[in-house]
């Protein structure tokens, strides 16, 4: 099996995971922050709905929200 990670050293690749899994924490809790701002901006409509896909789409998120908003059950 291939990693994409190959490290032969066991101690610098835990390194290596753990500065990823940082890392993930870091940036959930930068778009938690930012999903707020612009959840509160919106409530109190201080941004349109038009404004809230911009910013979605620049941060990477409209991809993941819209299907799941849009799906038909």
């Amino acid at each position: 099996m291939n990693h994409r990670l190959m490290v032969s050293d066991p101690a610098i690749r835990k390194q290596l995971q753990l500065a990823g899994l940082r890392f993930m924490c870091s940036r959930a809790n930068w778009l938690a922050s930012e999903a707020r701002i612009i959840g509160l901006q919106l409530k109190n409509d201080r941004i349109t709905s038009a404004q809230v896909d911009a910013k979605l789409e620049e941060m990477g998120a409209l991809d993941l929200v819209y299907p799941e908003l849009m799906r038909c059950e």
